[in-house]
């Protein structure tokens, strides 16, 4: 964790956390690198929430995939301490919430359960594929669907947690996995 020249000449304090060297603002960097360092860390947490979706499709092991979603957590839990510090000091406002005293949950920026869960139960169809992944964080629940297509590959993942609905719809070129679209939801 070092200083290094910003724009302009200004000396910007290059802070990282620990476990994943994501970049984290600091209170004597400029609004503008920081918001540049916030974007480099989303970027991050979205590369991990790829990697989780290739490990469901691929079949992992009811380990591997607890793996895979603590690390997810924990990239979140970062991102949270991230908008704690900026909440309390540097926002205007966000997403409609007024500030500076703003107070943003995760569910604001749409990244679901962040602290670790109370229970995670995992249900299988008759094939022995992932049917749902039920995790409890904080006496709320999140419930993902997973389906198949017909030659077996996921197809879709729907999540569902505080009064969101998340469908992510998996792409397939010439039988390998090309990409992966989303959309979100408020729930009625």
């Amino acid at each position: 964790m070092g200083d290094q020249p910003a724009h302009g000449g200004a000396v910007m304090t290059d802070d990282r956390t620990p476990a994943l060297g994501l970049q984290l603002p600091h209170p004597q960097n400029l609004l503008e690198q920081d918001v540049l360092r916030l974007r480099a860390a989303f970027a991050s947490v979205d590369s991990a929430c790829d990697t989780l979706a290739a490990l469901i499709e691929g079949r992992v092991t009811d380990a591997e995939l607890a793996a895979a979603v603590a690390a997810l957590q924990g990239s979140i839990g970062n991102l949270n301490t991230t908008v704690a510090f900026l909440t309390a000091s540097k926002v205007g406002v966000v997403n409609g919430q007024p500030g500076p005293a703003v107070t943003l949950k995760p569910s604001h920026l749409g990244l679901g359960p962040a602290n670790g869960p109370s229970l995670q139960t995992i249900t299988r169809d008759g094939l022995g594929r992932i049917a749902t992944l039920s995790t409890t964080v904080g006496g709320q629940v999140a419930l993902q669907t997973l389906t198949y297509d017909a030659e077996g590959r996921l197809a879709t993942v729907v999540t569902v947690y505080d009064g969101r609905t998340r469908t992510e719809t998996l792409n397939y070129t010439g039988g390998a996995l090309s990409g992966l679209t989303a959309v979100e939801e408020i729930t009625p």
